[in-house]
């Protein structure tokens, strides 16, 4: 799995159009970014339980790299998986 991102994120809100703001925690605070990186991922990805605003769980997605298109890029984008952080 060494071609996969996989970073631990927290929901910041929920957006109309389906859609769930999160924060890559890893980098928030750090002056990078203008404080952090965030991405809108398709809310019916993340498990029920875990759509509280709050909620922590690791995002995992296939890494991408200088051959792919933006098709694959906008597809992988909405390959995602959730894992729970125990």
């Amino acid at each position: 799995m060494s071609n996969y991102f996989r970073e631990p994120v927290r929901v910041l809100m929920h957006l109309n159009g389906g859609n769930t703001k999160v924060i890559l925690e890893r980098i928030e605070g750090q002056g990078l970014a203008d404080g952090g990186v965030d991405w809108d991922i398709p809310t019916q990805k993340i498990p029920f339980h875990l759509r509280k605003i709050g909620s922590r769980f690791l995002l995992i997605k296939k890494s991408v790299s200088a051959e792919d298109t933006i098709e694959n890029i906008r597809e992988m984008c909405l390959q995602i998986e959730i894992e729970e952080i125990e």
